[in-house]
């Protein structure tokens, strides 16, 4: 009698939602060409796939010249993940680089970031028009292109989701919690203060359309701890986990529970969160540092 055959999973329990897009903000006024940017061999740093205009009249000399204002295709070797890159200017976009420098998410940026931001010339925009069902090599392949585009135009890549602006060289973070994905690349997590104290979240995991994660009641001490809990429960779905309501993370006998949130219609508005509240007896400050000891 033959044993039992399981098949492997197709995918990791979630998809790339349609929403996700990531932008390249180039501070040159020429693009670089196609075969610069993604080739069949990766020759000279160059991604590895194939690309080419959407224009019905181009030809295969477009290849080789800068390329221009206007749709592109992207695709991996395997033509599992296809791209849709769109070119146009600065004023075609309506970007305002000096909004980023006037918010609160220019505190603390690196000099660079902000000057090649205010010298923004060209901005292109990626959106998966398909992608891998095992959906990690599709993360690494926009990943990676919008990186190489950004490297070769003197760019940032903007992740608006989860509010981030990155230089090229710190688009992957390394060395990577786990080979297929790591959480940093995709997940913020952000603070405010409230009336009722600290309010932490995640943005990003509704690129997966996937829930975010909220916490309530912290102090300004607790972000550090609270960035580095979020994001240990955001590579653990991202693994394949997913959070169920009344999932409970943490310590022993000071574990958070998962229950619906998203209270605050005005960053929530159809946006799906789990609040992670703390136990009965503990604030979330005094759960968050029994994690940071136990772990």
């Amino acid at each position: 009698m033959r044993p039992w055959q399981f098949s492997k999973p197709k995918n990791p329990g979630f998809g790339i939602s349609r929403a996700y897009y990531l932008t390249v903000l180039a501070s040159r006024a020429t693009w670089p060409t196609v075969l610069e940017l993604i080739n069949p061999a990766g020759e000279g740093g160059a991604a590895t796939g194939f690309g080419a205009p959407l224009s019905s009249s181009a030809d295969k000399s477009a290849l080789h010249r800068g390329m221009e204002r206007g749709p592109y295709a992207v695709a991996s070797k395997d033509r599992k993940n296809v791209l849709q890159m769109l070119l146009m200017s600065k004023d075609e976009a309506s970007f305002d680089p000096e909004k980023f420098v006037l918010s609160g998410l220019s505190a603390g940026a690196d000099p660079e970031l902000v000057a090649r931001m205010r010298g923004t010339w060209n901005l292109a925009q990626f959106r998966f028009e398909s992608h891998d069902a095992m959906v990690y090599p599709a993360l690494d392949f926009v990943l990676g292109v919008t990186s190489r585009l950004a490297a070769l135009t003197d760019g940032v890549v903007a992740d608006p989701i989860a509010q981030r602006y990155l230089l090229p060289e710190h688009v992957f973070n390394t060395p990577r919690v786990d080979p297929r994905v790591d959480a940093r690349d995709h997940i913020a997590v952000r603070f405010r203060t409230r009336p009722e104290g600290v309010h932490g979240y995640t943005l990003g995991m509704q690129k997966f359309a996937l829930p975010e994660y909220e916490i309530t009641g912290l102090t300004d001490a607790d972000e550090t701890v609270a960035e580095r809990f979020m994001l240990t429960i955001a590579q653990s779905v991202l693994q394949g986990d997913l959070t169920k309501p009344g999932d409970q993370f943490g310590a022993r006998r000071s574990t958070f529970e998962a229950r619906e949130g998203g209270l605050d219609r005005g960053l929530w508005e159809g946006i799906p969160v789990y609040e992670l509240l703390p136990p009965t007896k503990k604030t979330a400050s005094e759960a968050l540092r029994a994690w940071a000891e136990a772990s």
